[in-house]
């Protein structure tokens, strides 16, 4: 954009105002034209042009402004688990009777009922509200250290309230699980490739028991085991049915415990399932 002043030229003589233009197109006059009919058309006309240009630029961003709006509060009105207030934490506090501290802060919604919504409380307080778009411009918001164990409970008409009273300023919907690039939940944890079994001690004492011929004992160790949902003692109590050691041999009851194992993923119990009726 280049700036062309008036001076002592030709061009001074048809006008002593200086003109701000792009190239050879006038945008902006500053100060008045001279005297004439034409120059005065010129000055404007370009006045005009600035005039409108600025009028519609204003609309445009205005409508713009609204349809925003709309959208947030219709995100309110039916508002989904995951979705993401920002929240400025002095009007916040005023409308809820609390003691005001200047800030912003993160809202993610966490359960949705008929009445009730609740939410998780950001415990980052940020001093800007910059700041807060980077937050959620990047991976924060899967930590669960980044929000408060006691969320806070709401009526759900009250989130219309507080946007139109600034409290809620933005609302975000997020697609999928990201916002903004960053994600809003955390990811599933993965399984463990290799996962140690603790050995149930009442099995444990079983065995032994069974291995020094005391069967009544390991049965009864083994029965203690198999209350207690171990699968293996299960399985060594139906086997000590089946072979009727340590009491009188019980088929169906062997096989309840077979059974019982096997729901578990027992492999031996699988087998000796086979034979069950």
């Amino acid at each position: 954009m280049a700036i062309h002043l008036s001076g002592s030229t030709r061009e001074s003589e048809q006008r002593n105002y200086s003109l701000i233009s792009l190239g050879p197109i006038p945008l902006i006059p500053l100060g008045l034209p001279n005297q004439g009919v034409k120059s005065w058309f010129l000055w404007a006309s370009i006045h005009s042009l600035a005039i409108w240009f600025t009028l519609i630029g204003g609309f445009y961003l205005y409508h713009q402004h609204l349809e925003q709006q709309e959208l947030q509060l219709a995100i309110l009105t039916e508002p989904q688990v995951y979705d993401v207030l920002l929240i400025d934490q002095a009007k916040l506090n005023k409308a809820l009777n609390e003691p005001q501290r200047l800030g912003y802060k993160v809202f993610q919604v966490s359960k949705v009922d008929k009445d009730i919504i609740a939410l998780k409380v950001g415990t980052v307080n940020y001093k800007r509200k910059g700041a807060v778009m980077k937050a959620i411009s990047m991976d924060n918001l899967m930590y669960q250290s980044y929000f408060a164990n006691k969320p806070l409970t709401l009526p759900r008409t009250a989130l219309a309230k507080y946007f139109s009273t600034g409290a809620i300023y933005a609302v975000h919907h997020p697609n999928n699980i990201y916002i903004q690039g960053g994600i809003v939940r955390p990811l599933p944890k993965p399984k463990p490739i290799y996962t140690r079994t603790i050995p149930n001690k009442a099995n444990q004492r079983g065995i032994e028991l069974y291995q020094q011929g005391a069967f009544e004992e390991a049965m009864a160790a083994f029965q203690e085991g198999a209350d207690q949902g171990d699968s293996w003692a299960q399985y060594n109590l139906g086997d000590m049915y089946l072979a009727g050691q340590g009491a009188t041999a019980n088929q169906k009851q062997a096989c309840f415990w077979f059974n019982q194992a096997a729901k578990q993923g027992h492999d031996k119990a699988l087998v000796a399932l086979e034979h069950c009726d």
